[in-house]
């Protein structure tokens, strides 16, 4: 951001979905702005996580409640997930992407997640921020600087280092591999640990609940995930092989700084 003077930044992180959201601000930030995102966070979370035993999902499947008995949201979210399965050739199956080989929504559910609350944001009036769980952002506004919200992407052999670096308007960025949470991502189809020529696979576009699940897609699709970003208007893709290599397209070089 050289030869800009950078605007005050309010930060606030809080636990969420077992890890940290972090929301960054210019501007004003109102407390009842605050509340409100992370009480609807909270309200999903409850909802959709697999580690409560009385979440939604988890009753779903357990057998305990019956789809067509669950609240319209949790409907809702299963016919995305059954949508993505489709369009995938059922590589991205949540009935099936458990540890277990049952029934796990995540790969879908933190970016839909994501994007629920930056809309919660700008209808406190908040338009210029970052919102970030688990590594997965999105950004509203020019940022501090005024030319997009910088956000790296970190080497998955080295959490210190970065590979690249990405200039974010009004934009996210999702990232999947197995570097931070080993084994967390299933082959549908053997119900065993996903096995990918990719050590991360990293997606920017418009939506962050669309890049999301890209990214989870693209990585379990191996190098045919690379064209399905790039056929995809306003998406690109940056990914690192299991040699270190990197690739990209021009829809994420086109983002770099």
């Amino acid at each position: 951001m050289s030869g800009t003077l950078d605007e005050p930044v309010t930060r606030v992180v809080r636990k969420v979905f077992g890890t940290a959201a972090s929301l960054a601000v210019v501007g004003p930030l109102p407390s009842a702005a605050v509340e409100a995102t992370f009480a609807r966070l909270n309200e999903i979370e409850e909802r959709f996580s697999t580690y409560r035993p009385n979440s939604e999902i988890c009753q779903i499947r357990d057998g305990v409640l019956s789809r067509d008995q669950a609240h319209p949201e949790t409907q809702q979210i299963l016919n995305h997930c059954e949508a993505l399965a489709v369009e995938s050739g059922g590589i991205f199956d949540a009935w099936r992407a458990g540890r277990d080989g049952r029934l796990e929504p995540a790969g879908y559910v933190k970016g839909w997640a994501i994007g629920v609350a930056g809309e919660i944001l700008r209808d406190h009036g908040v338009q210029n921020f970052s919102l970030g769980i688990g590594g997965d952002i999105t950004a509203c506004g020019g940022g501090p600087g005024g030319i997009g919200w910088s956000v790296g992407v970190v080497d998955p052999r080295h959490n210190t280092t970065l590979v690249a670096r990405v200039a974010l308007r009004n934009a996210a960025i999702a990232t999947s591999g197995q570097s931070e949470r080993p084994d967390h991502l299933r082959d549908a189809a053997t119900g065993k640990s996903a096995r990918s020529p990719w050590l991360s696979f990293t997606v920017v576009g418009p939506d962050i609940a669309r890049v999301d699940a890209l990214a989870t897609i693209c990585f379990l699709e191996g190098r045919a995930g690379m064209q399905r970003v790039d056929q995809e208007p306003g998406y690109g893709a940056l990914a690192m092989d299991t040699d270190g290599v990197l690739t990209a397209t021009e829809g994420f070089r086109a983002r770099t700084i």
